[in-house]
């Protein structure tokens, strides 16, 4: 009987010697496997930027919105390219908004409602331009915000008027007048559409100015993601491209802009027949354009004491900071599309 009990005690000690080993053995498993995964997520921290993913899916939003407010057409024979001359004007609104905003955090008393009112009025009427009306509108409206502005001064006693005259006048152009380009670009070759090729057959008939406007925001947005990618991965040592006005930016990630500004030019033009050799010398205009403009809003942020304008867009801040360097390529791209390529060959 005692041998019977002292077998049954040493099989339990067995079974729970056997459970303890089975449990240390899960316990060091999960360890290892938690560890593995740990380092795993530090390394694809370290591998994505910081705030890439968030860039990511805004981009994911942004890019198909973008695109249907470019090729959308309502009653194109009496009304074209309103859609996207109404998404403009929204724009242009929007980033006034967030420049004025940041004014008087800095003390100024802009006019903003007689700006706002300019500032929308000048895409209707780079609209209406580019349909060959109201040829005489853009001096007429200067002149009336000139004297309004001047007059609100006085009125409410401002001590400092010709300041806020000037950081009114400044917005009005800035924002409305460089923005209006965009809407100059997609009226380009009035009533030519075509469609373009894709690898499982054309796209819609639509506008050739949207391809084109499409065109300008690609080579100018890519310059911006070339410039960040080049700046993460290569620029830790490289030289600051401007410290005083944006630390983080470097020659490496400038040179990698500029290169990624004509691979897109090249590629993007080609698939919308512009000349390679238009692509290969506006391309790098733009990149440098681009950048160009970035560094001018990021002297304004620095004088008006701020970060970003505006955080309507996550990863990228206000509208005005995604929107800033189109300001500086799409009138220049405008000029180069409507002057220096004599014709586009379909």
């Amino acid at each position: 009987m005692n041998d019977r009990i002292r077998e049954a005690q040493e099989r339990l000690r067995l079974a729970q010697e056997q459970i303890r080993v089975a449990q240390e053995h899960t316990a060091a498993t999960a360890r290892e496997a938690a560890h593995e995964a740990q380092e795993l997520a530090k390394a694809m921290r370290d591998a994505m930027p910081p705030g890439l993913l968030t860039r990511l899916l805004s981009a994911f939003v942004g890019i198909p919105l973008i695109l249907a407010l470019i090729f959308v057409e309502v009653w194109p024979e009496r009304f074209p390219g309103l859609v996207f001359t109404l998404a403009v004007a929204l724009i242009a609104l929007i980033s006034g908004s967030e420049y004025f905003r940041a004014l008087k955090h800095r003390g100024f008393r802009p006019n903003e409602q007689l700006a706002y009112i300019a500032v929308v009025v000048l895409q209707f009427a780079a609209w209406n331009v580019s349909r060959g009306k109201l040829l005489a509108f853009l001096p007429v409206m200067l002149v009336v915000l000139i004297i309004t502005t001047l007059i609100n001064q006085v009125v409410r006693r401002e001590q400092e008027p010709v300041t806020n005259l000037g950081v009114t006048l400044f917005g009005v152009v800035y924002i409305g007048w460089l923005v209006s380009y965009l809407i100059f670009l997609r009226s380009l070759l009035p009533g030519q559409t075509i469609a373009i090729p894709l690898p499982w057959g054309h796209g819609p008939s639509v506008s050739y100015g949207a391809w084109l406007t499409l065109y300008v925001i690609a080579v100018t947005w890519m310059t911006d993601t070339g410039a960040y990618a080049f700046g993460v991965r290569f620029g830790k040592n490289s030289r600051k491209l401007a410290p005083s006005l944006s630390p983080n930016k470097t020659v490496i990630g400038a040179v990698g802009g500029l290169i990624t500004a004509t691979l897109t030019s090249l590629l993007w033009g080609a698939w919308a027949y512009i000349p390679w050799y238009h692509c290969l010398i506006l391309g790098p205009i733009l990149g440098a354009l681009g950048q160009v403009g970035d560094l001018c809003e990021s002297a304004l942020k620095r004088d008006l004491g701020i970060k970003d304008f505006g955080g309507i867009m996550p990863g990228h801040g206000g509208l005005l900071d995604r929107f800033d360097s189109l300001l500086f390529t799409a009138p220049i791209a405008y000029y180069y599309l409507a002057l220096i390529v004599p014709r586009i060959h379909f």
